[in-house]
């Protein structure tokens, strides 16, 4: 029996992704559990792990975009039924597609040339297959500019097509690059793909798409600073070392537990307010950004929460989060303390409604309630939420409850 396997979901607002690599070879027998592929959406890189057994056949070749739900692969339960199906779909292939021929045999520029005049520029999104991209990328051929036709489906562009579009530009003289003048700016064209493109593509959407505004206030973090350092020196005991953020992230469950209103997600007509925080980590990654989630942290112990936000990072690092743990997220902290930033203004990650950010701590004069002046620790705390769901005076509330609990941190380990 054929079970197809989809491209997954990973997120509310996910609707299409892109493979990145088959880890599982065609025709290999895989068992449930394991890593077969990686796949790129809005926001990560995403290690698939398949939900059934059986023989791998692959559909969509590494670097195709496909919309979530199609199938990109199937498997069977017996070799019998892969290769009676897989001699069934390479019969159907020979006998309406023609043999793709050597490169050396493509036909003239000049011959070529009534194909060319209804030119593909308009194309939105252009379909090829894996080894045609492959091949355009180390090339530098703008797909866009390759007629299609001769793909599976008739319509993708395949690899004979790049190659014959790079023997006709080579039937053509190229001039020669004229040198660079003594001390000429040298330009380098940097594409942007990957999680890159994907992520800048998701930041304009998202200022695009929602209401945001961002509100900051100045915390005094001294008396968090000692929390934490006898934590550590207790750290044999505890099982981890705990650190700044952890605490801010405890923090941060404990003040959505009582806003519901941030701890939600939005997608422009309905508002979803979840009973538990999904908790979001902005990590960076040499690949970009990835923002795993820490699922249901609010029931989570300081320590386990800790070790849960290590381990996510270290995983997202190396690129081996599983799917689920990323994009069901219901708020996000960011926190540049490791930087020289006291502030800044950082971009909601929807459907969420609501972003954390911390800066750095700074030792500056402060008043202590008595009224004397005293060197404190401070930090400045930051807020983007959507004004379309959240209103000032909601964002006061949670402002005041967060600075209470930095200030009084033995509140945040109960």
């Amino acid at each position: 029996m054929r079970i197809d396997i989809p491209m997954p979901k990973a997120g509310l607002t996910m609707v299409e992704g892109t493979i990145s690599e088959w880890k599982a070879v065609e025709g290999a027998l895989i068992q449930k559990g394991d890593a077969i592929m990686e796949y790129e959406n809005e926001k990560n890189t995403i290690e698939y792990e398949s939900v059934h057994g059986g023989y791998l056949h692959i559909l969509e070749p590494a670097g195709e975009t496909v919309e979530v739900g199609k199938p990109i692969a199937w498997v069977t339960e017996t070799k019998e039924e892969y290769e009676a199906l897989t001699g069934g779909a390479l019969a159907a292939e020979t006998s309406s597609v023609p043999a793709e021929a050597p490169a050396a045999s493509a036909p003239p520029a000049e011959q070529a040339a009534p194909a060319a005049a209804e030119p593909p520029q308009g194309r939105c999104h252009i379909r090829a297959t894996g080894l045609a991209r492959k091949i355009a990328r180390e090339t530098g051929v703008n797909l866009a500019d390759v007629p299609a036709g001769s793909g599976p489906d008739g319509r993708r562009v395949a690899a004979r097509d790049v190659k014959a579009y790079l023997e006709s530009r080579r039937a053509a003289p190229a001039a020669a690059p004229a040198a660079p003048a003594a001390g000429e700016d040298e330009i380098t064209a940097i594409p942007w793909t990957g999680v890159r493109k994907t992520i800048a593509r998701n930041m304009m959407t998202s200022l695009q798409q929602s209401a945001q505004c961002t509100a900051m206030c100045e915390v005094d973090v001294t008396d968090l600073l000692v929390l934490r350092k006898k934590l550590v020196e207790g750290e044999e005991y505890l099982g981890c070392r705990v650190t700044v953020n952890d605490l801010l992230c405890m923090a941060v469950c404990k003040v959505l537990k009582k806003h519901s209103t941030v701890n939600a997600t939005f997608d422009g007509q309905t508002l979803y307010s979840h009973s538990h925080v999904q908790l979001s980590l902005a990590v960076a990654t040499e690949g970009g950004l990835m923002v795993p989630v820490i699922k249901n942290a609010d029931t989570l112990t300081l320590t386990e929460l800790s070790l849960a936000a290590k381990d996510l990072g270290l995983r997202a690092r190396e690129k081996r989060l599983r799917n689920g743990e990323q994009g069901c997220g219901t708020c996000t902290v960011s926190n540049v303390g490791m930087f020289p930033i006291d502030m800044s203004t950082p971009i909601l990650n929807p459907p969420e409604v609501g972003i954390f950010g911390f800066g750095r701590t700074a030792r500056k004069p402060g008043y202590l309630p008595d009224g004397t002046l005293t060197p404190r620790d401070m930090m400045w705390v930051y807020l983007t939420f959507d004004h379309r769901v959240v209103d000032g005076l909601e964002a006061g509330k949670v402002f005041k409850d967060l600075q209470y609990l930095l200030e009084h941190p033995q509140l945040i380990t109960v």
